[in-house]
């Protein structure tokens, strides 16, 4: 695939629907050069598309992911599967003994996430917010989560444009509770979830409500560098 129709989807996966001419402002393409791009993503059943009527004139077309679009970005299944596994094997009779087959998923997917907190970076507890949710972050991109937080009225709020898990989190969403646990672990806070892709929305997304003093801290990290946190290339931090 191209990086241009990659591009494309992943714009898709990040606001849901997107006209040809906002996708040719967004990348920077002429408006006939997206046209042929969507029109092989349309043919490979990435993207489809629903036309738009306002008033008199020629109609407008709003494209969006399939399903199988959505399978086309990054995927852990694999991994999930393996990781699974591992901790599987941790777990001692005493441990498993009051669970059901749910209860016992859930015990291992918290474990998990706990695990990656920690390995991820071991002096993060002992830091402030701002740190802990750089370090959080970092991890929700390594594990292909493609997140995005914004903070705004002492609510900080974490998108996570993408599920490496999707299929089975569909089916099934006690997946779901590895990443509310590893939010919730590394940010040490209750989260709350807001939305999320098996009721339909295009991704899931997580509220953290945070105190005057975090806020405040936020605030700063965004007077340092300019209204972005930034992890490589990717803007994963916006203060409003």
């Amino acid at each position: 695939m191209t990086d241009t129709r990659r591009r494309i989807l992943e714009l898709l996966q990040k606001e849901s629907s997107f006209s040809v001419e906002k996708l040719a402002t967004d990348i920077g393409l002429a408006a006939a050069t997206i046209r042929r791009h969507l029109d092989i993503l349309q043919r490979d059943g990435l993207v489809t598309f629903t036309e738009v009527r306002k008033g008199t004139g020629r109609p407008k077309y709003s494209f969006f992911l399939t399903e199988k679009g959505q399978e086309a970005l990054p995927k852990g299944y694999a991994k999930l599967l393996g990781l699974v596994a591992q901790e599987l094997t941790f777990l001692t009779a005493e441990d498993t003994k009051t669970l059901n087959g749910e209860q016992i998923l859930l015990s291992v997917l918290r474990r998990f996430a706990k695990r990656v907190y920690a390995e991820g970076d071991a002096a993060a507890n002992n830091k402030n917010l701002n740190y802990r949710l750089e370090v959080l972050l970092r991890l929700l991109q390594e594990e292909d989560f493609s997140p995005d937080a914004t903070v705004a009225e002492g609510v900080l709020q974490i998108r996570l444009l993408n599920c490496p898990y999707r299929s089975v989190a569909l089916r099934n969403k006690t997946i779901c509770s590895f990443d509310s646990s590893l939010i919730s672990v590394a940010l040490n806070h209750d989260t709350k979830l807001q939305e999320r892709i098996q009721d339909g929305d295009s991704c899931c997304v997580y509220s953290i409500q945070v105190t005057a003093k975090e806020a405040t801290e936020l605030s700063q990290a965004r007077d340092t560098s300019k209204g972005d946190h930034t992890i490589g290339q990717e803007k994963l931090f916006r203060t409003l």
